[in-house]
């Protein structure tokens, strides 16, 4: 075994040496640099010391200073080309960072998945020093250097292993270090053999040979055609010097001792060589540079010039599952897809918002439709003339509610609020005029019931009314959308209900949409022994739930008045400047649904069917997060953890057309909706889409994921989720601006999953749709563009087009197991359906 030592010429203003190469055979050798070997094309062989490694094409090793190694291509036919890069440990000391005596250990095949964004983040770096070196970008020598630092820091924290005491002869020996320096700089000067070289170093000549063959591994005079051989290459390759010229040029005495070399070595005589890797030279400079390795390898490694965003965030560590198909399984309810929202019931007579409705039935496709305002005085419900005497007109109802029905939904109709002809005082709520106060003509309330009904049976038949839920009223416990007592209340809702199934017992009547704020609440108390004594109930009971923590608020007077709040909107953050309340922690909305579960199961009159019909992560409709991806995993994670609790799950809202305040409304203001105002999807569009495509059956359900079947296809859905920091949990939104708003979420990280599927036959197509910053975010899309206040239609179809999620199809062949292996960047959700193909 022949060992080799290599000098690297660095260039004079960088301390590296970055090179491709097309790899042949290269014998034992070593050098004093830190070389790091990007497989670009081809399979390699890596021998270091005794170890044998075997590399393809992607794959990344590190050879540490003075290691022994031996490399080689793996392929007979075509070629392995590698990026190279040699740095050396001196340059670092001149910065106060000693790595002369580290030792790594860095061989991609053997990262786990959970640090594959470690390496991307290499192949990035290297990607990006050979384009500088390659178009000597401006200020090219200094951005390499921080690049360098960058990778030294990520060998540092990633792949440092303790040191190992190795090759110490090599290490410690000086004067050879030095003797295979001074060969390497005189090697092409044909008289340099083992009499001068002995010379120059005050050396027997005997004594030299027995001690090089000693250390090195093979005689002095054969390392030395092996030097010169080496150098001689490139110019066989890409001159049109004849082979004697090359021969003499490098060193050797005549063309006969250059050919009985090159047939030793390398098998093949130089004119083979040559007219095997011929590179074609103009005026000194290769015709195409990328001649010396394929076009193909630098694809596949600028491909890396851009930097993957995962690198940013820490790595969390891997989850592995393994679910068996085979096994007996459950049917999910479907609560997530029952009921969709939105919030002024006119809205409905709107083209766009129609077209909106429309396209989200479409694609998605729930069952109900639940809104507020069915008696606003926009509609022109309750007229009242001048005279006193009144009338109903329901024309406009007939309209919103053929509006909806022709989507394929069926009303979940809000009954409230109150007609202002009808009101007893002046409260509202909404810059629409939301009146909350009891009747002043119960009567004539009444009748208006008992007209409506009896319209909605005569226009859509009875059978199809029953089908229909009427929820009374919104939150009347919460004193701004109920001004009367509570007393009122109840004898308000006794007497509506007993109108209604005087006209027909079955109409689905219930409510009341409550909100669970605070523990020390009796309001569903007091109505459960109220409606014992008055022998009526409920046929559902609604309610509301946001991630507000429900200890903290106080039995207070109202901080603000219902008028106040109708033009300003403020009454969540004035709760939260009290100390009144704040956003609870990742766990607490599936806290708060299991509290007010478990308080509507001890209550006679609430133990009934049970709908959420409103939910979102904050009640605040200019919170800037709902427009951001972590909505997205925020809806699939609460979504999977209480869809088994409730019959439906209705989120406020599906769009932005949503007006309850008078304040601004730029494209991205944070409002609820999973649409723009524009029609353009929001990251939370997909976390439903995507809920939508699971199958009817339940094979497996984790933290962080569900697998699905339908017939003999199969899905998985995933997520990351991130939960926000306290500051902003407690209303303050300091940390947020138009155009960036993910500083306030703790503990991003990257999500790496390998799940085996045990009992899969045949051939599957496997299809991936994904939803992350990059793709399918239609925020951070605007983002990128340059947040533009003003958009085009050009600028919106290009905005449309980015807001769909990122798709990967492949197809595979299973005998039992699959394993399915993916990564997800923080907030991203991911379905990956996994179709049976005949």
């Amino acid at each position: 075994m022949r060992y080799e030592y290599e000098q690297i010429d660095y260039q004079v203003d960088l301390p590296i040496n970055i090179f491709t190469h097309t790899v042949e055979r290269f014998p034992y050798h070593w050098h004093e640099a830190t070389e790091i070997l990007f497989v670009l094309e081809g399979d390699l062989e890596i021998r270091v010391n005794q170890d044998d490694y075997q590399l393809g094409m992607g794959d990344i090793f590190l050879i540490n200073r003075n290691e022994l190694h031996f490399i080689n291509s793996r392929i007979d036919f075509g070629k392995t080309n590698v990026l190279a890069l040699q740095f050396e440990s001196r340059y670092f000391k001149q910065l106060g960072i000693d790595i002369e005596q580290k030792r790594f250990y860095l061989n991609s095949r053997e990262v786990v998945a959970e640090s594959m964004s470690v390496i991307d983040e290499i192949k990035y770096i290297l990607a990006n020093m050979m384009d500088l070196v390659l178009n000597r970008k401006k200020l090219y020598h200094l951005k390499i250097k921080t690049m360098l630092l960058d990778l030294v820091v990520i060998l540092l924290e990633h792949f440092e292993v303790p040191t190992q005491i190795k090759n110490k002869q090599i290490e410690n020996d000086q004067r050879l270090v030095e003797i295979l320096q001074f060969m390497n700089s005189h090697c092409l000067e044909t008289y340099l053999g083992l009499q001068d070289i002995a010379k120059e170093f005050s050396l027997n000549p005997q004594y030299l040979s027995r001690y090089f063959k000693s250390n090195v591994g093979v005689s002095l005079k054969k390392y030395l055609d092996n030097l010169r051989l080496n150098k001689s290459l490139f110019a066989l390759r890409t001159t049109d010097e004849t082979v004697t010229e090359i021969a003499l040029k490098f060193g050797f005495p005549d063309n006969k001792a250059y050919y009985r070399v090159f047939k030793e070595v390398l098998g093949i005589t130089p004119m083979q060589y040559r007219e095997h890797f011929r590179i074609e030279l103009e005026k000194g400079i290769t015709k195409d540079y990328l001649s010396i390795n394929s076009k193909e390898s630098f694809v596949n490694l600028f491909k890396y010039l851009e930097r993957k965003n995962i690198s940013e965030f820490e790595m969390k560590k891997g989850k592995r599952a393994t679910v068996d198909v085979a096994k007996p399984m459950n049917k999910i309810n479907r609560a997530f897809t029952k009921l969709i929202t939105f919030g002024y019931a006119p809205h409905a007579l709107r083209k766009d918002f129609h077209d909106q409705l429309k396209q989200i039935q479409g694609e998605i496709g729930f069952e109900f439709i639940r809104f507020h305002g069915i008696f606003s005085d926009q509609l022109l419900v309750y007229n009242q003339k001048t005279d006193g005497s009144y009338y109903f007109n329901f024309n406009h109802i007939d309209s919103l509610l053929d509006n909806l029905l022709d989507t394929g939904l069926k009303p979940f109709i809000e009954i409230g609020f109150m007609p202002r002809g009808l009101a007893s005082s002046e409260n509202k709520i909404f810059w629409w005029d939301a009146f909350v106060s009891p009747p002043k003509n119960m009567s004539r309330w009444l009748e208006l019931l008992d007209a409506f009904f009896k319209h909605l049976i005569n226009r859509y038949g009875l059978q199809e009314v029953r089908t229909w839920y009427f929820e009374f009223w919104n939150e009347p416990e919460v004193q701004y959308f109920w001004s009367g007592t509570r007393q009122e209340f109840f004898t308000f809702y006794t007497e509506s209900y007993r109108c209604i199934k005087t006209i027909d017992s079955e109409i689905k009547v219930g409510g009341f949409g409550t909100i669970d704020f605070s523990e020390q609440q009796n309001w569903l108390d007091e109505f459960d022994a109220f409606a014992e004594n008055e022998k009526i109930g409920v046929d559902f009971f609604s309610f509301h739930v946001y991630n507000l923590s429900r200890n903290f608020l106080p039995e207070v007077e109202p901080l603000l008045t219902l008028n106040e709040i109708s033009l300003e909107g403020n009454a969540i953050q004035k709760l939260a400047e009290s100390g009144g309340i704040m956003l609870g922690d990742e766990h607490n909305l599936s806290v708060c649904i299991d509290h007010i579960i478990d308080k509507s199961r001890g209550l006679a009159s609430l133990n009934k069917e049970l709908w959420i019909t409103e939910w979102n992560a904050n009640s605040d409709s200019r919170d800037m997060v709902h427009d951001t991806c972590y909505m997205a995993a925020f809806i699939i994670k609460n979504a999977l953890e209480n869809n088994e609790k409730v019959t439906g799950m209705g989120f406020w809202t599906f769009t932005d057309i949503f007006d309850e305040f008078r304040l601004e409304q730029p494209l991205f203001h944070g409002g609820f909706g999973l649409m723009t105002y524009n029609g353009i999807k929001k990251a939370g569009y997909h976390a439903f889409y995507f809920l939508s495509k699971l199958g009817e059956d339940l094979v497996s359900r984790e933290d962080d994921m569900i697998v699905t079947k339908r017939g003999e296809d199969y899905q998985v859905l995933l997520f990351n989720y991130s939960h926000p920091n306290h500051l902003y949990r407690k209303f303050d939104y300091s940390q947020l601006s138009p155009t960036s708003r993910y500083k306030v979420f703790e503990n991003e990280c990257v999500k790496s999953i390998q799940l085996t599927i045990e009992g899969l036959q045949g051939e599957y197509t496997i299809k991936k749709q994904y939803v992350n910053r990059q793709q399918g975010s239609s925020f951070d899309a605007w983002v990128d563009i340059g947040a533009p206040k003003v958009m085009d239609n050009d600028v919106i179809n290009y905005m449309k087009g980015r807001a769909e999620p990122g798709i990967k199809i492949q197809d595979i062949s299973v005998h039992n197991n699959y394993l399915l292996e993916t990564v997800l960047q923080p907030h991203e959700i991911q379905l990956i359906e996994i179709k049976r193909r005949y």
